[in-house]
């Protein structure tokens, strides 16, 4: 009874040899000279589709596209007449055939056996349908990352262990003005603007290593040719198996542009301010003229009392000296007013923002505020909360805040009697560790009409007022990273606030 391929070739194999065909996963297919099947294994069967015995004596070319089929008998003439080999001993990929009709890939590999009369050729064939799935799937993967990579606007960069560039997208190359070949292998290092910008960029990667997370920051860059650029560099790190550091994976946002223009409205706030400095002691003229006409004054008496002594027949040295003691003091007086004055209407560089004591900034302003509360016929009192934390910040726009906020609390006591007129300015300490500067007085408040846009550009209520006083003031402490407003004040009036952070705060 004949069950199989092995069978109908009994005495063509060993035992050994149809066991191995048979515990084959790959087709095995032993044919004649003439091209016909004379043993094939079960899995030959399962990948064409057949059953075994149907493949037996029939020419192998029924397992091949019409075009491969219609060659392969004058190809084994050839091959038997010159010995010729296209296939036999070297493997290649080609297309089968099934039963059903579909044409799928395969590996073959072929082998003539030796001394086998007449000649006999044995063929394994592996069905490569599902790695040619995996391949095309990859490259699919592949391509739609290398369009992403096109497409993003970012710099994205592949570094390795050692801070070099692997690989970067065409983009990232252009705007750090290079080819991408130029950069590949290049230390990434190399595009930072100086030392402290490079050790910052290790501690990010060091940083982004540990915790497992992305890190970010902006740096101050060069580009390929030297010239300075603002990048945003957010990076995460590849971990080895064994936890060390296999690479880090960075995108980088060019910012320059966007860094120019915070640069120029920084430059142009900065002039606003100072014009707005300057028209506030131009509006605190006479009392500030009071302040220094007095120590000038008493500069003028002293003097005359040191003439009047000197001319004495037997001078009092004494008091000569005790005078000349005072006119020195008046002298640094009115000095002081000058320098503070100075300070106020500078005209240099923006300064940069420094750890500072908020009551000491408000003690450096006591002296004008003093005097142009006497001009306007205001009682002025101060309520400094001692120990508060210092905070960081540009003292003399600080400075300018307060003494907008002062003056128009000035300004809006003209209708209260004159022993009513009461301004007070404060600082406390709030519960989450900020500061709170106050300045309130017992006027008549603030009208509905304009409470709403007291603080936007030209909004006031003074006839002769410009409406940027409180416009500036709250980008100021915007720009410090606080918040200005107003509530009512008890019984009557109103008090400005300016909140700020203390310093630790804003240096996290």
């Amino acid at each position: 009874m004949v069950r199989g391929p092995v069978a109908y070739c009994r005495d063509m194999f060993s035992r050994e040899t149809q066991a191995l065909m048979e515990a084959a996963v790959d087709a095995v297919v032993v044919i004649d000279h003439r091209g016909r099947m004379l043993a094939v294994n079960d899995a030959a069967g399962s990948m064409f589709g057949y059953p075994t015995l149907e493949l037996l004596g029939e020419n192998v070319s029924m397992l091949m596209p019409e075009a491969d089929a219609s060659a392969h008998d004058g190809y084994m003439e050839r091959h038997l007449g010159t010995g010729e080999a296209k296939i036999i001993g070297i493997g290649r990929e080609v297309r089968a055939l099934r039963k059903d009709g579909s044409v799928f890939p395969v590996r073959l590999s072929v082998g003539r056996i030796v001394e086998a009369t007449p000649p006999r050729f044995v063929g394994l064939l592996r069905d490569v349908t599902a790695e040619h799935e995996a391949v095309a799937a990859l490259k699919l993967e592949r391509d739609r990352a290398r369009a992403y990579l096109e497409l993003n606007e970012a710099i994205l960069l592949d570094l390795d262990s050692g801070l070099r560039v692997r690989e970067i997208n065409p983009h990232g190359a252009n705007l750090l003005g290079a080819p991408a070949e130029a950069i590949r292998g290049r230390e990434w290092l190399d595009f930072f603007d100086g030392p402290a910008e490079r050790e910052q960029a290790r501690s990010m990667l060091s940083s982004a290593l540990a915790s497992a997370a992305s890190r970010e920051r902006e740096f101050a860059a060069l580009d390929a040719t030297g010239a300075a650029r603002r990048i945003y560099w957010r990076c995460i790190a590849l971990r080895s198996t064994d936890g060390a550091a296999a690479g880090w994976l960075c995108s980088g946002t060019d910012v320059t542009d966007r860094a120019l223009r915070e640069q120029h409205a920084l430059l142009a706030q900065e002039r606003l301010t100072r014009v707005a400095r300057l028209a506030t002691m131009g509006e605190m003229a006479s009392g500030i003229a009071h302040e220094i006409n007095q120590p000038l004054t008493a500069i003028t008496t002293y003097a005359r009392a040191c003439e009047h002594y000197l001319g004495m027949a037997n001078p009092d040295f004494i008091e000569l000296r005790e005078v000349l003691r005072e006119i020195v003091a008046e002298g640094m007086r009115a000095g002081d007013v000058v320098t503070r004055l100075r300070r106020m209407v500078r005209n240099d560089a923006p300064e940069e923002h420094q750890n500072l004591d908020v009551n000491a900034l408000i003690e450096e302003l006591r002296s004008l505020l003093q005097a142009d509360a006497r001009v306007h016929g205001v009682e002025l009192r101060f309520a400094l909360t001692p120990g508060l934390p210092r905070i960081e910040a540009h003292g003399v726009q600080l400075q300018h805040v307060i003494l907008n906020l002062a003056r128009n609390a000035f300004e809006a006591l003209q209708q209260t009697p004159p022993r009513s007129r009461h301004v007070s300015i404060a600082t406390a300490l709030l519960n989450d560790g900020g500061i709170e500067i106050r300045v309130s007085d017992d006027g008549p408040g603030i009208s509905p009409q304009i409470a709403d846009r007291l603080f936007y550009p030209f909004a006031t209520t003074k006839g002769s007022g410009t409406g940027l006083g409180l416009a500036i003031s709250r980008t100021i402490v915007q720009s410090h990273g606080g918040t200005i407003g107003v509530r009512a004040a008890e019984p009557c009036g109103c008090t400005f606030y300016v909140r700020l952070a203390e310093y630790e705060e804003c240096l996290t």
